[in-house]
């Protein structure tokens, strides 16, 4: 029984009306017009949405009625016409309304409830509009013409009010009173209308200056009060205070169409889109501290279920379970609605052409059909965008737990057990591995969600053609094992194409890191071998993995079509007549096959890929935590002592045939029985030879060894501190930032201390004449600074903390004698008396004073106690040795490869220089580079192939519908065998054609995209390696190598994977275009306006896309940048107690780029919903289109069939292509980036070919004559050369000494001509340097650097990468160098090095440039402090070695130590940049002012 009385709620039709029918009815039987109560209806509706659109604004409006902006007397004018011109409408509709319940339908009894309803309706909507209007002056300019979607309604009101009127008039009415006064009120509506409409019209408005200077400047933006509620007001002052809000702040109507994204795209639609600053803020449901939080728990959790049961488990995978599975899970019921919903288009066009067939149907029920289609495509897109925005939310929420999670468990373990990995697999578990497992999520639900669209899309099959439908399916299901079997080979490629991504990436780590030392040996060459070599095996990886990639395109691609005609095939030989219903229904469902079907390979090779991912952050989450402050006390206990009670170290990593033994075999050194007890106020001084021990002494107290156990006994180390250790390394560890932020370490600034730790480490005079003082930016690793300014900083930083224990590992090594002499008075016996210390030195001189002295010696304590009982002994120990051997290897920490090894200073280079973001469209260059990269000829292959694969699938298409209009029907009795053979063949003859072009298209594109990622990656390889000294020193580390990691993984895999879907789309739209204008001609009218929408939309939406993608990676270079600079410097961050800090600022890093991710992932949504809403109105006009002709004339049921199926695929199509073109435009700033480099770099010319013949073997006595030479690394800056000109005659012996930043390694600089441009002329023999090209010059030239640099690989390759020595030539120097005992008991030439050569101590790896200096025998050989790390008797070893095997070479040495260089054949003594003193040692020591008698003395003293 129906619930509403039709008869009483509409009535009957007025009577003489051309029906009498009661009750309602959409049109009326005789003349097909609209029923009086259907048109009341559609009245009431549409007032009813004028009403609610109105009611909505002016709420709003009044709620922020106190915002008001400034306008003109005419905008107030304009308001006031609009409001009432609307009350004149709304007043002369309810006197018409009242006029015509009161006198007709009385008379006619007919006096219905639809009456009264509109009547009501209508007056009150237009009444709201019109206070509406009133009240939006206030919000002026935001509002020229009104809201956008009250103007649409407004509009159908209109239309609708034209009917009526002809309605009203056509109505019965004997005299001419109630026409009059139809006629009257209708002017009266018709005349405000037309003020009303012209209102709308601003042309000619204008706006005051402040409000037009606002609108210029962007700060004033739409606020869309209905939809967006409280949160749009703030975006009136975009530029100026760049206030945003958070993301999904709205009511119900915004979040349902996403109108809560408008306000973004309008920013970056008039470019006010620059920083991450001026993005959506996270909402609190995506806050990156509470996912933190909430997934480490649930991890730890998880592993400590795994430990108390004892069985294995996947703790990742639980933990992200337990912490998102619940919400992730659930969305699976938006997915099965949306697929549900996707059915009823086949059905719906089924019933469509049948009711077009039928001529006995009922014509309304075509309409029912059309908006049968309009309803359910409008939902099911409405499910699919809200489905695919949750689960992107859902990959933000993972991104960042991981991230944060691989960062805290970075920090959270020691040395020992985070060598395990590599710097560069470590990023890549940020990168790659997590945008990987974040693929999961979309990949899990279309896992199960696939399977079920083509179980029930076949049994749609099997109602429509019955079992003629499995021959298809056969087919099918025999290509389920041929796809598992490549699955799983992809899956093995993808583990072993990531493995090797990580070798390459830890290759380019080492080179960047060593790119100085790379350069001054002219190592370039090498290094891009072994890169490309790396790369050719993930080429051939990659290779293989795309060629499978391609074979599954090809095979799901095909299948529809194929699946097609068999069968269409089985079911006409079996003697069925195929109808257009049957086929077109088949066709669309053959269609919705074609998307699970391709779609199916890549959600396995997703999952697959994920799993891999997920394992090998397994790996790393699994280390085992160990804290620094394990070896702390409790808050009660301390008294700032540090003890160990007969304690064993080791640097062998733990595994299952080690862990717990502490008997090893293995050749790292090992801590034995180590006994200490130092009390507060104690100096400790350690001193040994090199690789005896010292540092890892150190870095066993920091927990950063293994520590060995022989029993359960009690704490073995304990250090009577609970606030940190105040550390300070052999060389130094800077942050990227200011001098003020690295000496404050995150602490509140308290100036007195301030002042004192920067008088304590002597920085005071130097921040005085640093350009901006203390607020200087000095660069990643302190590039700014000289090698004793980053030394002093460093000790700033840690008498900055006033801790009670510091650890001071040889902080005396990298500054003169009158600095050094200053920081142990001053700081060390001074500022930190009270406190405990551990001295490391080798300046024997200071020790004196120390409380007690330790020796160690192959990692043993050898003799400890007062200075006067050890000193003395050592000293005469050294003496009597004469022989070469040196202590056996010691295993380096973290702190002493990685965080020290920073590279050597360039005095005065430039600061790390933003990073460049290019702004606007992609450029049309970056499309032309990527084909070239491709290949010109391919490119055009590429696309031929793609026309012919859809012309030949919409031609196989066509001839299906012409066989069915056109061939005989079995009822007529005239068809025969011959007539089906014929069509037959013709339609297998185009399938076959089809699947052939399919075949070409993928395995050309498969080819196209592994050409295309070999030559960008060798461009940026052969940029960046060549590129100048002033790169590396502006540029931070881990912005080269997220080029080398994201962006390179970009064109390796994104770019082609989303280019080949995006050229699919763009040739399918086309060609459903074709085939729809080909069946329905009007649809062409329709097409123009939705292609101009479409149109604007797309362009709206790339402008802002553009620059989120940017920001994005630029965003996420700065989390790589901040872990790489972590991972230096993590032993002197966990010593300082700084992980909290740490961790809070990777959170807010990962934050930034979050609020980046999740706003390009908002406009994509906001984006797709407005283009499912285009798709939804060209399926429902095409309907209606087809509903039209076939009432007013014959169609053809056959291309009718053919374009509405090809039709309801457009929807997703029309989404695909600007979702797919801007995530190409997307990835494509990754080829733009790396163009950035490849471009922008200009680079140094290494080689020229006629070098070769005109220098032979130059130099060959080694004279240089510098004339003049002034350098200046910035314009800006002042000159750290100053016409130096001095002249060293061959053979010489020069000693270089100065104060810190006189110029000394400046020097250096020009000789190897490391900096662009110097002014003054280099002689050496007769040639000028600036007249070779850089591998001539630095390949002759000698030099032991500063910092150390040592690479994985053997300890040959380290010594001549260039395979130019043989092995006798090489341990002839090894053993001139002490080495040879070391390296022979550690496995001899052939050994590998871990990372950066973890297994050598600093002094061990400064013997081994010695080596390298040696196999050169260049006749110039540049020593640059390279004794500052050693001790006492390597350097004596050191100074003897060079003294014997460079007699007959020009030597220039650079040193602190005066005795270095005194028995040097002349001094050259520098300040300022300039030449202060140059002579024999002699002469100028005769003097008693010279500065180098200064310089003795404060020695001496």
């Amino acid at each position: 029984m129906s619930i509403i009385n039709w008869d009483d709620f509409c009535g009957c039709s007025p009577k003489n009306d051309s029906s009498s029918a009661c009750g309602f009815n959409i049109t009326i039987v005789e003349n097909g017009d609209l029923s009086p109560c259907f048109h009341l209806l559609l009245q009431a509706a549409a007032s009813l949405l004028l009403f609610f659109a109105s009611l909505g604004y002016l709420v709003n409006f009044l709620r922020y009625k106190h915002d008001r902006t400034s306008s003109t007397s005419t905008l107030h004018y304009v308001t006031l016409i609009r409001a009432w011109a609307s009350v004149f409408v709304a007043c002369a509709n309810l006197a018409r309304s009242i006029i015509f319940v009161n006198e007709i339908t009385g008379q006619n009894d007919v006096g219905a409830a639809i009456y009264y309803i509109t009547t009501a309706v209508t007056a009150v909507a237009w009444l709201v509009l019109a206070a509406m209007f009133y009240t939006a002056r206030y919000r002026f300019p935001l509002y020229k013409r009104g809201p956008i979607l009250v103007i649409i309604l407004y509009l159908i009101n209109v239309a609708i009010f034209g009917k009526t009127f002809q309605w009203y008039w056509m109505l019965p009415k004997e005299g001419d009173d109630y026409r009059a006064t139809i006629v009257l009120l209708f002017t009266v509506a018709a005349v405000a209308n037309v003020f009303l409409f012209t209102a709308l019209i601003p042309s000619g408005i204008e706006y005051s200056n402040a409000t037009r200077s606002n609108i210029q400047d962007g700060e004033e933006e739409e606020t869309a009060g209905l939809i967006t509620g409280t949160n749009d007001v703030s975006y009136r002052t975009f530029s100026s205070q760049r206030v945003v809000p958070k993301g999904e702040e709205g009511n119900i109507f915004s979040q349902l169409i996403f109108w809560w994204v408008q306000p973004l795209m309008k920013r970056g639609k008039i470019g006010l889109i620059e920083t991450a600053e001026d993005v959506f803020k996270l909402p609190d449901s995506l806050n990156t501290v509470s996912l933190a939080d909430k997934f480490y728990s649930n991890l730890t959790a998880a592993q400590d279920d795994r430990e108390r049961t004892g069985k294995p488990k996947r703790t990742l995978m639980a933990a992200l379970h337990r912490s998102f599975g619940g919400q992730y899970y659930a969305l699976g019921v938006l997915k099965l609605l949306a697929d549900a919903l996707g059915f009823a288009g086949p059905l719906l066009l089924n019933a469509l052409i049948t009711y077009m067939e039928d001529p006995d149907e009922l014509a309304w029920h075509g309409y029912i059909y059309a908006g049968g289609l309009f309803l359910s495509t409008f939902l099911a897109s409405l499910l699919t965008a809200h489905f695919d925005y949750l689960v992107k939310k859902i990959g933000v929420k993972l991104s960042s737990a991981i991230i944060s999670c691989v960062y805290k468990r970075m920090l959270s373990v020691n040395t020992v057990e985070l060598s395990h990995f590599t710097t560069g697999e470590t990023v890549n578990f940020m990168s790659v591995d997590v945008d990987r497992t974040v693929n999961f999520c979309a990949s899990f639900h279309q896992f199960w969600s696939l399977p079920f669209q083509i179980v029930v899309s076949l049994y749609l099959l099997y109602v429509q053609i019955g079992w003629s439908f499995l021959a298809g399916l056969i087919f099918a299901i025999l290509l389920i094992p041929i796809n598992r079997k490549v699955a799983v080979k992809i899956g093995e490629l993808s583990t072993a194409m990531m493995s090797q991504k990580d070798q390459r990436v830890k290759t380019m780590n080492e080179l960047i890191f060593g790119i100085r030392v790379v350069k001054l040996f002219s190592w370039e060459n090498f290094f891009l071998d072994r890169v490309n070599r790396q790369r050719a095996a993930e080429l051939s990886s990659l290779k293989s993995r795309k060629y499978l990639d391609a074979l599954c395109v090809y095979f799901w691609a095909t299948t529809p079509v194929l699946i097609s005609i068999l069968t269409f095939t089985t079911y006409s030989l079996l003697g069925n007549e195929l109808t257009a219903p049957k086929v077109f229904t088949s066709l669309a469902l053959f269609n919705m096959l074609i998307g699970p079907l391709n779609s199916f390979p890549w959600v396995i090779n997703g999952l697959v890929e994920a799993w891999v991912s997920v394992q090998r952050v397994q790996q790393f989450v699994d280390l085992k935590p160990q804290l620094q402050s394990d070896f702390w006390v409790a808050d009660t206990e301390q008294d700032g002592s540090v003890k160990i009670d007969n304690a064993s170290f080791s640097w062998q990593p733990v595994n299952a045939d080690t862990e717990g033994d502490v008997k090893e075999t293995d050749t790292t050194l090992r801590l034995s029985d180590i006994n200490l007890d130092l009390r507060q106020g104690m100096l400790l001084g350690v001193i040994g030879a090199v690789g005896s021990g010292k540092t890892s002494l150190l870095m066993s107290m920091l927990n950063e060894m293994r520590l060995l156990r022989a029993d359960n006994s009690a704490q073995k180390v304990s250090l009577g501190t609970s606030a940190g250790i105040g550390l300070v390394t052999q060389q130094a560890w800077i942050k990227q930032g200011t001098i003020r932020e690295n000496i404050l370490m995150g602490s509140q600034m308290q100036w007195m201390r301030y002042n004192e730790a920067l008088e304590c480490s002597a920085l005071a005079d130097d921040v005085k004449n640093l350009p901006d003082g203390d607020k200087t930016e000095v660069g990643e690793n302190g590039v700014t600074l000289s090698g004793g300014q980053r030394a002093r900083l460093t000790l700033a930083r840690a008498i900055y903390q006033d801790l009670d224990v510091y650890f001071l590992d040889d902080p005396l090594a990298a500054v003169d004698a009158k600095v050094s002499r200053h920081i142990f008075d001053k700081c060390i016996m001074g500022y930190l008396r009270g406190k405990a210390r551990i001295l490391c030195t080798h300046h024997l001189s200071y020790l004196w004073d120390a409380d007690r002295v330790i020796v160690m010696d192959e990692g043993w304590i050898v003799a400890s106690g007062a200075p006067a009982d050890v000193l003395p002994a050592y000293t005469d120990s050294i003496k009597r040795k004469n022989d070469s051997q040196s202590s056996e290897g010691e295993g380096s920490s973290s702190e002493e490869k990685v965080a020290n090894e920073s590279t050597n200073n360039e005095e005065g280079a430039g600061p790390i220089v933003e990073e460049e973001k290019d702004r606007g469209t992609v450029k049309l260059h970056i499309y032309r580079l990527y084909a070239a990269a491709v290949g010109t000829m391919l490119s055009f292959a590429i696309l031929v192939s793609m026309v012919l694969m859809q012309g030949s699938k919409n031609v196989t298409d066509w001839w299906l519908s012409y066989w069915i209009s056109n061939a005989p029907s079995t009822d007529s009795g005239n068809t025969t065998d011959s007539d089906v053979s014929f069509y037959l063949e013709v339609y297998g003859g185009l399938a076959a054609g089809n699947t052939l072009f399919t075949l070409f298209r993928a395995f050309l594109f498969a080819y196209g995209g592994i050409c295309a990622a070999a030559s960008i990656h060798d461009q940026l390889l052969s940029s960046v390696t060549k590129a100048p000294m002033t790169f590396f020193d502006t540029t931070a580390t881990g912005r080269i190598i997220n080029r080398f990691s994201s962006d390179v993984y970009t064109v390796d895999d994104s770019l082609p994977f989303i280019a080949n879907i995006l050229l699919s789309q763009v040739f399918s739209i086309l060609g459903t275009v074709v085939i729809t204008i080909y069946g329905l001609p009007w649809f062409a009218a329709v097409l123009v306006p939705l292609t101009l929408i479409y149109y604007y939309i797309q362009g709206y939406y790339r402008h802002t896309s553009r620059e989120l993608k940017r920001i994005t990676s630029a965003t996420m270079s700065e989390v790589y940048a901040h872990l790489s600079e972590s991972v230096e410097g993590r032993v002197v961050i966990r010593a300082f107690n700084q992980n909290d800090r740490f961790e809070k600022e990777n959170l807010r890093r990962v934050e930034t780029y979050q609020r980046a991710n999740f706003s390009s992932t908002a406009a994509a949504q906001w984006l797709n919903i407005r283009l499912q809403g285009l798709g939804v109105l060209m399926v429902s006009a095409i309907a209606l289109l087809a509903v039209i002709e076939h009432n007013y004339r014959s169609v053809n049921t056959g291309l009718v069939g053919l374009a509405i199926s090809y039709a309801l695929s457009i929807t997703n199509l029309l989404s695909g292509v600007v979702s797919s073109f801007t995530e190409t435009e997307k990835q494509l700033v990754s080829v733009e980036r790396v163009d950035q480099y490849v471009e922008k770099i200009t680079a140094e010319l290494l080689d020229k070919p006629e070098d070769q013949d005109e220098t032979g073997d130059w130099p060959s006595a080694g004279k240089i004559t510098l004339t003049d030479v002034c350098l200046k690394y910035r314009p800006e800056l002042p000159l750290v050369l100053d016409n130096v000109t001095v002249t060293v005659e061959a053979a010489e012996k020069i000693g270089i000494v100065g104060r810190t930043g006189s110029g000394k390694s400046s020097l250096f600089n020009v000789l190897f001509r490391m900096v662009d441009k110097f002014e003054g002329s280099v002689i050496i023999d007769d040639v000028d340097i600036k007249d070779l090209a850089l591998t001539t010059l630095r390949s002759r030239i000698a030099i032991i650097p500063q910092s150390p640099f040592l690479f994985s690989g053997t300890i040959r390759e380290n010594l001549d990468p260039c395979q130019l020595y043989s092995d006798d030539e090489i341990w002839q120097v090894l053993e001139k160098c002490h080495l040879k005992a070391v390296i022979s008991s550690l496995g001899g030439l052939s050994l590998e090095l871990a990372e950066r050569g973890k297994i050598f101590s600093i002094g061990q790896s400064q013997l081994v440039c010695l080596a390298r200096a040696m196999l050169l025998r260049s006749k110039i050989l540049c020593i640059d402090e390279a004794t500052a790390n050693v001790d006492l008797k390597t350097d004596s070893l050191i100074q003897e070695t060079i003294r014997e095997e460079f007699k007959n070479c020009t030597v220039l040495t650079i040193a602190h130590r005066v005795s270095t260089v005194l028995q040097s054949d002349k001094i050259l003594v520098l300040s300022r940049g300039r030449v202060v003193e140059f002579g024999s040692p002699n002469e100028l020591l005769a003097d008693a002012n010279s500065h180098l008698s200064s310089i003795v003395s404060e020695q001496t003293n």
